[in-house]
């Protein structure tokens, strides 16, 4: 019964998420990390950190996430959104580090390609950021990310 009502209480959170009620959601997704014997308590925290990051928290979500991939290292999604959440901050080498590590375990992710680049761009590293971008649209030449990528590269010339 429990597994049942541990998804239950996250797929709650999830959808007060969806519904944009961040703090309704972050208080239930927190309650269910707060479970020791849930299931789902790298979810949790990981939608947490969503749900953080929305009400302008942006620090709280990190550390959420941090949270996550703690309790479950192969929670890429929790991976690729710290690097994002680095990057905003100008933290461009632990940003460039996270993608990387996510791009080591998902080697054709034209997201996570995408955001390297940026991130290499903004640390001056014309010469990666490049190489990334091209890489992008190699990948994924009619993709929504090849067409970013294909912008940046125009803009750097």
């Amino acid at each position: 019964m429990q597994p049942k009502l541990d998804s239950a209480r996250l797929n709650r959170g999830v959808a007060l998420l969806q519904l944009g009620q961040y703090a309704n959601a972050s208080a239930q997704l927190e309650a269910l990390f707060a479970d020791e014997h849930a299931a789902h308590r790298a979810d949790a925290a990981y939608h947490d950190a969503i749900a953080l990051d929305r009400l302008g928290r942006a620090a709280d979500a990190e550390a959420w996430l941090d949270k996550a991939r703690a309790l479950d290292e192969t929670l890429d999604a929790a991976l690729l959104y710290q690097g994002a959440l680095r990057e905003r901050r100008g933290d461009l080498q632990s940003a460039g580090r996270a993608y990387l590590a996510y791009l080591n375990a998902h080697p054709d992710s034209t997201q996570a390609m995408l955001r390297f680049g940026l991130a290499a761009q903004k640390s001056g590293r014309i010469d990666v950021a490049k190489q990334y971008l091209q890489k992008v649209i190699a990948q994924a030449p009619r993709s929504l990310d090849a067409v970013e990528a294909r912008k940046y590269l125009v803009l750097w010339e």
